[in-house]
């Protein structure tokens, strides 16, 4: 496919979700998706991305990226959500790793072939085409990654399951009522309407218990933990606010800390 994209669309794709309609001209390095089924690639990948984010073992860096190329997969929700034609294949994605000023830690970059041109599908077709994307091209790095670096795929299930509904909800702001009907729609079929074989797995991939929290920074808003830890503390040694392995204890100290500093 060719890429023929209107400014606006062309923009959110890249403000919002980090996705190019062209190659990158400048990046520090760049990836296919599909080497990362090969755990020789996989490693030299994720040992150079660990050296950025100060990760002492392979399995930080590996949850930091489930998390970041979430916003791939908010992207295709998104596209197929609108309607859009596009090229959703493991060797059809090209990933770039770009510096950031000030920031150690590169940014992900998406390039992919996709186009404006609507495809009139109904609602079971179109969740059909987000499943297929699900299964033949998430399943297979999470299985990858998980077996080549010894973490089990659920924690990289969690990073889906709490980036993909930010970017989802942000793009919400600028969309139709039809596409963020079908927005909703989808999200609620992928994570309630599938079935865990779907995702080749015994337990449902999508279905996470979050526990209600106290909110430091507005008590009247609602929060919760995160469904699965992101492992950033082996770096910083310390848990976030949000993190379900923090005890109780412990989350209580860092929330009185936090309303003593601010006043």
């Amino acid at each position: 496919m060719t890429a023929v994209l209107t400014k606006k669309a062309d923009s959110k794709a890249y403000d919002l979700f980090s996705v190019r309609s062209e190659p990158a001209l400048s990046y520090k390095w760049k990836h296919i998706s599909e080497q990362w089924l090969l755990q020789g690639e996989l490693t030299e990948f994720l040992s150079k991305y660990g050296y950025y984010i100060n990760a002492p073992s392979l399995d930080m860096p590996a949850m930091f990226w489930a998390n970041r190329y979430s916003r791939y997969i908010a992207f295709v929700h998104w596209a197929i959500a609108k309607g859009y034609q596009l090229d959703t294949s493991l060797e059809g994605l090209i990933v770039y790793h770009c510096e950031r000023s000030g920031i150690a830690e590169p940014a992900f970059e998406f390039y992919t072939s996709y186009t404006e041109e609507t495809i009139n599908e109904s609602k079971t077709d179109r969740q059909e085409r987000l499943l297929s994307f699900y299964q033949y091209h998430v399943v297979p790095l999470f299985q990858a990654v998980a077996s080549h670096i010894g973490v089990r795929t659920r924690e990289l299930w969690g990073q889906v399951y709490h980036a993909v509904p930010y970017f989802i909800d942000l793009s919400k702001v600028t969309e139709s009522e039809e596409v963020k009907i079908n927005l909703q729609e989808d999200w609620t079929y992928i994570t309630t309407k599938t079935k865990p074989e779907d995702f080749k797995e015994k337990k449902h991939p999508l279905q996470y218990k979050c526990i209600s929290i106290p909110n430091p920074v507005d008590d009247d808003k609602p929060l919760h933990t995160k469904p699965t830890c992101c492992l950033a503390y082996k770096g910083s040694n310390r848990y976030c606010y949000r993190c379900p392995r923090m005890k109780p204890e412990q989350r209580d100290e860092y929330y009185q800390k936090y309303k003593e500093d601010k006043e």
